[in-house]
This record gives C-alpha cells, structure tokens and sequence, in this order.
C-alpha cells in the first residue's frame, strides 16, 4: 500500500514511509488517549480547519469516532490548529483549571503538530487529505516519567542524563538541547516527533555539519532559509 501513490510531486520513499507508520499508530492507544480519542482529537482538528478555510474536506475523511470530546480539549485543540501563534501561559494554566492535565495537554499538542504536518503535506503534493484509519482496541498506558520536572517550559520534561536517569539516557543519549526535550512529558510523543525531525529535516548526527545535504535539491542553508522564513511566517516566538 502506497500512501501518495497519487501525489502530483514524487515523495521520497522514506518521507513516505514514516508518514504512514505514524498514521496508521494514531488509531491505537497512546500514553493518554485511547485510540478513538485520538481519532477523535484529529477529526476535531480538521474540522477547525475546515471551517477556517486552512484545509479541504476530503471526500473520503476514514474514521469518524463515536466519542465526545470535553470542552477544555476541543478549546486546546481548536487553538492548536488554527491559531497556535496566539497559545500563551494564561490559556495553558486556564486548560489545566478546567480539567485538562498537563500530560493530556502535552500529547495532544504532539498529536496535532504531526498531523497538521500530514495534511499540509497532502495538499502540498497536490492530494486530498489522507483518511485517518479505524480505531484500535486497548486502553493508555497512562505512564509518566517521574523524572520530569518544570525547567524552563509551562510544562514538566525530564532533564538530560544524568538528572533526569536512566529514560533520560534512553530517550536522549549523552545530550539533547532543551527545544528536543519539549514533549518528553509523553516519551511516545518525544519518539515520535524526533524520528519524524530526522527524516523530514535531517539525521540529528548531522546537525552541526553545515555543508550536509539531506534533501535533493536543497543545499543546508537554503534549507535553514526555508524553515526561518516559515517560522516567520507562523509567527513563532521561539
């Protein structure tokens, strides 16, 4: 099975196939969420996209979950999608007031920056979007690290080795700079995120190896000039 066997544009085998793992992961359970959860989290995404003119409904959208969604979640959810420029402290401490935990927040926050990422992915090759897959039985692992701890983010992550011990060496190695350790509340989110940075940016390894060439096509700073000006673009702070 191909997942942009359609594509306008060709799509490298390996861009392909994470996008795919990652797509059909969403159906299952996660740390939080059961799988219909999560369904649910990125069909409500997509609606708030729909709605604000930022994506097409596509005529085969796949599952459509049977679960609600609480207010504070589809508030979270809502401002992630369309207007994550305007995420501050007071609406995240106002999320956790209204029930929300941090670690809930954390993975839907990793959840819809993939799957935003999918679905501009899609229209950028020219495609509709992908249909999200059936959910899959099975109930969250519900584990949270108990090294984390608040550093500089409005949200615990767990420190690097050896502070944050041994998952910190797992999920780390020696070393990460605190921007990677973002969504380590949720270390399936961390994984997820970081092995989708390695194939659609580059190989972490590489990072400082300025004449490296990840993509056909693109030297590295025209690569970093690209990312800058989207970043700029998005109005993102950091």
């Amino acid at each position: 099975m191909s997942l942009y066997a359609d594509a306008t544009y060709p799509v490298r085998k390996d861009v392909e196939a994470i996008h795919m793992r990652q797509f059909k992961q969403l159906g299952s359970p996660g740390t939080w969420g059961t799988g219909e959860q999560r369904l649910a989290i990125i069909n409500e995404a997509r609606q708030a996209g729909y709605k604000a003119g930022v994506l097409e409904k596509p005529d085969n959208p796949g599952a459509t979950p049977d679960v609600g969604i609480s207010a504070v979640v589809r508030r979270v959810v809502n401002r992630l999608a369309i207007t994550p420029k305007d995420m501050d402290q007071a609406f995240y401490n106002q999320a956790i007031e209204d029930g929300l935990s941090d670690s809930e927040y954390v993975e839907i926050v990793g959840l819809i920056a993939r799957f935003t990422c999918f679905d501009i992915f899609a229209r950028g090759v020219g495609i509709p979007l992908r249909p999200l897959p059936s959910p899959q039985p099975g109930s969250p692992s519900l584990k949270r690290p108990s090294t984390a701890v608040l550093e500089k983010a409005w949200v615990p992550t767990i420190p690097n080795f050896p502070e944050g011990g041994e998952i910190a060496k797992a999920l780390f190695g020696p070393w990460q700079p605190y921007i990677m350790r973002g969504l380590s509340l949720v270390p399936d989110e961390f994984n997820a995120h970081y092995d989708l940075e390695e194939i659609q940016y580059m190989p972490s390894a590489n990072f400082l190896e300025f004449d490296y060439q990840h993509h056909d096509g693109l030297t590295r700073p025209q690569v970093e000039i690209v990312a800058a000006r989207v970043s700029a673009l998005n109005e993102c702070f950091y």
